[in-house]
């Protein structure tokens, strides 16, 4: 009965957090709906500058003649836009994931937003080439658009790496693929309404203001040409890109807590919160009635107050005791008898001299390294100069701050990796000393330990006779086994017939299998969840039958 029980609770569990695509949909509209104006600041603050430089790159690319000479320059100034936004959706997802839980903020050190900068850097910067492979194969394309979005959405309260990000999301793209493509349908549905908007919007508003107000534009007089150039067509998927982005990252804002939730609980968190929010306000309301009574009540049995002469009398008398004598003021200094100035002052004096000193010392190597710079780079021609002396300066300001902007990134990256291949022998040296798992623990998992240690671990507790916890061990040997060889998959939510169930599926030729591992699991069960006390004979049956399923290939 109690085995029953724990899996009606697990699968009611599961078909809470499976909610529809729909209900995904309204729960992001709404959790927009109630961000503040802030939050989209923080979107567009990133998004809007990449899709600016994006048609600025398309428009000159296609029709400069000269975009031969600075076409790696404004490739570079483009990827840097792009890490630029894909840092800033990661603030504005990490802050939507703070509102729908209900908690505080993280802070933003700044190792937190170097490893945010460069995690999401490298891992975003894979789905030109994955995305349109996925496409053209069609099957995975949801597993990795989910994927992207999820590592979009990542947040930790420590620093990020590109192997905790990619496994988590990975892990949660892989949660309920039905819901996720349905999401995907209607994504496309939603884009393709939104563009033939705004291209129609673009193409209405020029015509109008020409009837309306005989304004003539570019745009009425290129006609049908402007329909037919390029950068129109790219200008109407950059604005569509910015209204339907926010949408899809609040809705893997949602689906990612719900997915996280099923480990941790999250949403039951949240509801509770809801709930104590009425008990709250009543509380809140007691308090503002006690206190507004506590005057009126202390009032009544007060004598009568004293007159205003008799009340400075009496703060006379009492100041005039010893007691509150220090709290009188200082005499003050006459005119003429200042302090003489002490060694300190001229200590004070000089640190600030020799720290003046310094800034101006930096501003001055500063100064001659962006000169230095400035001088590496190609001069244009003197034709070109003296036509465009108004915006070469701060162009060649901007590309040399990509450059260093660049140069720090790959450092930062550098280093990291360059610690982590540091660390790793020490990790592992500390792998091998780490305690064993508990037994006793229902939270302990089968793939905590591999296969071979399990069976280790079940011969130590035979030889002690603690057969009970033996045959546990065992037991999670056949799971650690089962899972190395893709029978089936290891779940903290799952439960034993679940697992029964998967290998039915996934193994349903192999008979003999199936009806052994039948067998041991509801031995196995009677005496870890119920009263039976188990014999050595059940005991070495067991344990033969375990061996003969971790014999099978």
């Amino acid at each position: 009965m109690a085995v029953r029980l724990v899996d009606r609770i697990m699968k009611a569990g599961q078909k809470k957090h499976h909610k529809s695509a729909i209900r995904i949909i309204e729960e992001a509209v709404h959790l927009l709906r109630s961000a503040p104006g802030s939050l989209l600041v923080s979107y567009y603050l990133g998004g809007a500058p990449f899709v600016l430089g994006l048609m600025y790159f398309w428009a000159d690319m296609s029709r400069s003649a000269n975009a031969g000479d600075h076409s790696a320059m404004a490739a570079l100034g483009l990827a840097f836009l792009y890490a630029w936004m894909k840092f800033w959706q990661t603030v504005f997802a990490q802050r939507l994931r703070a509102q729908i839980a209900g908690e505080r903020q993280y802070k933003w050190s700044l190792g937190r937003i170097a490893s945010v900068a460069a995690t999401q850097s490298l891992i975003q910067s894979t789905r030109f080439i994955v995305l349109p492979i996925a496409g053209v194969m069609l099957i995975p394309y949801g597993f990795c658009y989910a994927f992207y979005q999820n590592a979009a959405v990542h947040g930790a309260e420590d620093t990020q790496t590109v192997k905790s990000t990619c496994k988590w999301a990975w892990r949660q793209s892989r949660l309920w693929p039905r819901q996720n493509h349905l999401l995907i349908a209607i994504f496309w549905i939603f884009g393709g309404v939104i563009f033939l908007n705004l291209s129609i919007t673009a193409y209405i508003i020029p015509q109008m203001a020409k009837s309306l107000f005989g304004i003539d534009s570019i745009f009425t007089l290129s006609g049908m040409r402007m329909i037919l150039n390029t950068t129109f067509w790219i200008a109407m998927m950059g604005m569509t890109y910015l209204c339907l982005d926010p949408f899809i990252k609040a809705v893997y804002v949602v689906r990612s807590f719900y997915g996280s939730a099923l480990k941790s609980g999250e949403d039951l968190k949240k509801e509770l919160n809801h709930l104590m929010v009425g008990v709250k306000k009543l509380a809140l309301g007691l308090v503002v009635v006690v206190s507004c009574a506590t005057p009126l009540i202390c009032l009544a049995g007060q004598p009568a107050p004293l007159s205003p002469g008799e009340l400075d009398r009496s703060i006379e008398e009492t100041l005039k005791q010893r007691q509150f004598a220090w709290r009188m003021p200082r005499e003050t200094i006459q005119d003429g008898e200042q302090e003489a100035k002490g060694p300190l002052e001229a200590a004070i004096k000089w640190l600030l001299d020799v720290l003046a000193k310094g800034v101006r010392a930096l501003e001055k190597w500063i100064t001659q390294f962006f000169e230095w710079l400035e001088n590496l780079l190609p001069k244009p021609d003197k034709k070109q100069a003296s036509t465009n002396k108004n915006w070469i300066t701060p162009v060649r300001a901007v590309l040399i701050l990509l450059l260093l902007l660049s140069i720090a990134i790959l450092t930062f990256v550098f280093i990291r990796i360059w610690r982590r291949h540091r660390t790793e022998p020490i990790e592992a040296a500390a792998a091998g000393v780490a305690p064993l798992p508990d037994l006793n623990d229902e939270s302990t998992k089968a793939d905590d330990l591999p296969a071979n240690r399990w069976l280790m671990l079940a011969e130590e507790f035979t030889v002690k006779k603690e057969l009970r916890l033996a045959m546990r061990a065992l037991y999670l040997a056949t799971l650690a086994y089962l899972a190395e060889h893709e029978m089936i998959t290891i779940e903290i939510y799952k439960s034993n017939r679940e697992y029964e169930r998967e290998l039915r599926r996934r193994a349903h030729e192999r008979k003999e299998l199936l009806v052994i591992f039948s067998k041991s699991l509801n031995l196995f069960e009677r005496v870890w969840y119920g009263m039976y006390r188990i014999r050595r004979s059940d005991f070495d049956e067991f344990a033969t039958n375990q061996k003969r399923i971790l014999t099978f290939d």
